[in-house]
């Protein structure tokens, strides 16, 4: 895959990791810049062009720090995505928590860190929990006296392995097997989770979020006379199509559930579709937690603080790539009416930097766990 480099070009990714993954870079210049691969599976990031010009620079990500005056955490924070060497949205996330639990982005944000990294941990154990308990019913016709504390011990992991023996048998296939494959299912969906869980997960969570941003968005713009109730409406419409788009995506990563049987019969081609959806579902939403947290800070401050926010959320919006969704006849009506360029940070009257705006933005990014 070939990408387009040098300062201020006129690009539209065509496919999510053309667009790549967004960063919770602290530095203000860097503000939700991402990070991809290039034709060499090398890392590169691409950043908004300065002094309002159109397009992106492409920087070889080992040249940031060159090009940049980092902080402390950033220049972390890019050795540990450097040593991943993935620009995929939950490797990212994570590296971003593994460097906010350094403390470097300050108390708070290690605290939260730690409390997102243990929340993910839950959230996989009880996806697997229910994962386990759903597919012994559709595949034995019965059900299976399970707890979350087998997961977590030999003893309770040995006694699920026994009971799978019957359905292990029929796949031909161990129980030990059996139960590594459930396990790698489920560790796979597990920030989404299993329909008809007691609880949501973060994935399931998040779509949600994106829906009441779309009806905040519209409800301000209703209320707003200014040009920003026009942005706001045109970040609603992506808004709403991202949403649409990620339930559907959900629903693919669920359906094989109805299927445990066959899906576990032939694993190894299953388990491809499957990581492909996740990561496509994860693709989807990259991008949208930092405008939600943006939004959500700027409700409660004044008109200007609002139409600031409205502008520099328009400036990062994450549209869905052409041919992620090419089979949606309203894309590119939506794609044109998103495609003007605002000066990210001005104040909305004045035209100047608007510093404040920038403290507020560190904030949030400080709690983009």
């Amino acid at each position: 895959m070939n990408f387009p480099r040098g300062a201020g070009q006129q690009f539209q990714p065509a496919k999510f990791e053309e667009r790549g993954t967004a960063v919770a870079f602290t530095t203000p210049a860097l503000s939700q810049a991402r990070v991809r691969q290039d034709s060499r599976e090398q890392l590169e990031l691409t950043v908004s062009a300065f002094s309002g010009a159109k397009g992106n620079y492409v920087i070889r990500w080992k040249d940031v720090p060159d090009i940049f005056s980092l902080t402390m955490h950033d220049r972390a924070l890019q050795d540990t995505i450097f040593s991943h060497n993935s620009c995929l949205p939950p490797d990212v996330r994570h590296a971003m928590l593994e460097t906010a639990r350094t403390g470097l982005a300050g108390p708070e944000a290690q605290r939260m860190a730690e409390e997102a990294l243990a929340e993910d941990d839950d959230e996989k154990l009880l996806t697997s929990f229910f994962l386990f308990k759903s597919a012994i019913e559709k595949m034995s016709g019965g059900s299976m006296d399970l707890r979350v504390s087998d997961l977590t011990s030999d003893s309770g992991r040995d006694r699920i392995k026994s009971g799978l023996g019957d359905i292990a048998q029929r796949l031909h296939t161990s129980s030990n097997e059996l139960y590594a494959r459930l396990e790698e299912w489920g560790a796979m969906i597990g920030q989404l989770g299993v329909p008809g869980m007691p609880r949501e997960c973060r994935l399931r969570r998040m779509i949600s979020s994106i829906t009441a941003l779309t009806d905040g968005l519209n409800r301000w713009a209703d209320t707003d006379k200014s040009e920003a109730a026009d942005l706001a409406r045109s970040i609603a419409k992506v808004a709403r199509f991202t949403d649409e788009f990620a339930r559907d995506q959900a629903i693919l990563v669920g359906r094989p559930i109805e299927h445990a049987e066959r899906v576990l019969a032939n694993w190894e081609k299953a388990r491809l579709n499957i990581r492909k959806d996740m990561e496509r579902l994860w693709w989807t939403i990259d991008g949208w937690e930092f405008i939600i947290l943006l939004w959500r800070d700027a409700e409660g401050r004044d008109r200007d603080a609002q139409r600031a926010a409205v502008t520099e959320i328009y400036r990062i919006l994450p549209i869905i790539p052409d041919k992620e969704a090419a089979n949606r006849p309203n894309l590119q009506a939506m794609q044109e009416s998103t495609r003007m360029q605002v000066r990210a940070l001005e104040g909305w009257n004045s035209g100047m930097l608007d510093i404040e705006m920038i403290h507020r933005v560190e904030t949030i990014k400080r709690s983009q766990v």
